[in-house]
């Protein structure tokens, strides 16, 4: 990863979002929240959109639509 003038480089970790135990396949979020078991990671990629569209329905953050001008 680039780093910006001036600064020394350093390593960046990327975390799985995705994982898979003997009990099947998961997703965690940022909240920390392990979600799951699912049977494949292609239904764990599915849940995750399904869980962040229901999290940014219930939340009060606005969208781009939603924003006073």
């Amino acid at each position: 990863m680039r780093t910006r003038a001036g600064e020394a480089a350093r390593p960046w970790f990327r975390s799985e979002r995705y994982y898979h135990t003997g009990e099947g396949w998961w997703f965690m979020t940022r909240e920390n929240k392990e979600e799951g078991p699912f049977i494949s990671q292609h239904e764990a990629e599915n849940e995750l959109v399904l869980y962040i569209r229901h999290y940014n329905q219930h939340s009060n953050i606005p969208t781009m639509g939603q924003r006073s001008h």
